[in-house]
């Protein structure tokens, strides 16, 4: 089930097409290669916070975790490289919020195929899990949701958008180069007139920390991996990518089309330099990839 939280995790965390490239936020494509074949001690590590592992769990995780890294070194990876390779083509031009919105499905789909993948194994550590370490999980809940609420209840409105657009920018530099003064102001409008509400992202992050415990819980009490055990953990991914409350799921629809419509008006700001420049990033990835596949 941890696997699933850490990889849910990077999903909500994506909101516009350049962060959904990437397994998770990363300035080079040097980074990408060096905590790629880091990552299954980063996850295990990761996932221990969590859960404070035991006796037999450890192994159990470090060897699905070896697993998940081959299978997605194997499988996951070309459809990383054809993404990025539509990407390129699409980035010498002027683009439209469709497809932007599209890109970022497929890389959705993508996570959810790795969500398929890691429900077995997933299942066989949840049900093991003792109340000391779903309490252990509880704590770590309560821990990021203060670091959370720090970022984004806390501060007022203005104080919040100047944190949001600095992280935005941050982003697409890294891509584009330096944006110039009228892309900066079209990258602070789209965030000013967001309907981003930080109070409606925290209550479902709320609910679905409860529907986590509750689930695990649950599954606990099955003591093995039965299919029942396992429709509870599928029932709850779904519910991850499908809130059961309409408020949110119309919420995050408007969230989701307002960046792909954003993007799409900053791209089609850039000089054919800063595209120029986007496209060598992407071919920087794909290389990486390869390399990261083990071809040359």
């Amino acid at each position: 089930m941890l696997f699933i939280l850490l990889l849910r995790r990077i999903i909500r965390q994506a909101s516009v097409w350049l962060t959904l490239l990437m397994l998770v936020t990363l300035s080079s494509c040097s980074t990408i290669k060096l905590v790629y074949n880091q990552s299954d001690d980063l996850l295990y590590w990761w996932i221990d916070a969590y859960a404070d592992l035991q006796d037999g769990q450890k192994q159990l995780t470090r060897d699905t975790l070896t697993e998940v890294q081959r299978w997605h070194r194997q499988q996951q990876l070309p459809e990383y490289i054809a993404l990025l390779q539509k990407m390129r083509a699409m980035a010498t031009n002027d683009i439209t919020p469709a497809q932007v919105c599209a890109v970022t499905e497929d890389m959705k789909m993508s996570f959810a195929t790795v969500l398929r993948f890691v429900e077995p194994a997933s299942t066989r550590l949840a049900v093991q899990l003792k109340p000391d370490q779903l309490r252990s999980v509880r704590k770590r809940f309560d821990k990021t949701d203060k670091d959370w609420r720090k970022d984004w209840l806390d501060p007022d409105a203005e104080d919040r958008l100047h944190y949001r657009n600095k992280q935005a920018l941050n982003r697409l530099e890294d891509f584009y180069g330096r944006l110039d003064t009228p892309q900066r102001e079209v990258l602070r409008r789209w965030l000013s007139e967001s309907v981003f509400d930080p109070v409606m992202s925290y209550a479902e992050r709320e609910r679905r920390q409860a529907d986590t415990i509750q689930t695990l819980q649950r599954m606990a009490q099955e003591g093995s991996a039965t299919p029942q055990a396992q429709a509870l953990l599928h029932g709850l991914i779904e519910r991850s990518f499908n809130s059961p409350n309409e408020r949110y799921r119309a919420y995050n629809r408007a969230l989701w089309q307002e960046n792909c419509e954003g993007f799409a008006k900053l791209h089609n700001s850039t000089t054919p330099a800063q595209r120029k420049r986007m496209v060598e990033s992407l071919q920087g990835y794909e290389n990486d990839f390869r390399i990261l596949m083990g071809q040359k």
